[in-house]
């Protein structure tokens, strides 16, 4: 993707996709949508609703988690085209400022490097004028064999 290019939309709207955080129809779900905006960069723009509030019109922090797990997991399938099974092995917050509700936010995730079953990302939320509020860093490991198997 050259810089002039329009971001991809990046779609998971099988109807056998339930997951949490990217499927279109879980109504349960976050329903997250995402855009490619470089090779290992995606991008989500969100707007948390009040029901996924800790305190008072600040969005729970294990929500802001499933948010940084999400992009920062289609960020490692971007770019490179991994095609192959993954799972978070570690993820590391830092909640900076509140997140707060009803308003619209930017969630960014870049693949860094790969070494062997290992893919390293880093991840944040902010705020619309780019204000970091919560920043994440994660690394996901490739399944193999009878995981992915029994996936599949």
């Amino acid at each position: 993707m050259s810089s002039n290019d329009a971001p991809r939309r990046i779609v998971y709207d099988d109807p056998e996709n339930v997951c949490f955080g990217c499927s279109p129809h879980n109504a349960r779900g976050l329903r997250m949508e995402f855009h490619e905006t470089a090779p290992g960069q995606v991008e989500c723009r969100y707007t948390a609703e009040r029901h996924w509030c800790g305190a008072p019109d600040v969005v729970h922090g294990g929500v802001q988690a499933a948010l940084l797990d999400e992009v920062m997991g289609v960020a490692v399938h971007s770019g490179e085209g991994e095609r192959a099974w993954i799972v978070t092995a570690e993820l590391r917050l830092r909640y900076r400022r509140p997140v707060p509700a009803g308003k619209p936010l930017v969630i960014r995730g870049q693949r860094l490097r790969s070494e062997g079953d290992d893919v390293y990302v880093e991840g944040r939320i902010c705020d619309e004028s780019g204000t970091a509020l919560t920043t994440a860093e994660s690394r996901w490991r490739r399944l193999e064999g009878t995981l992915v198997k029994k996936f599949s």
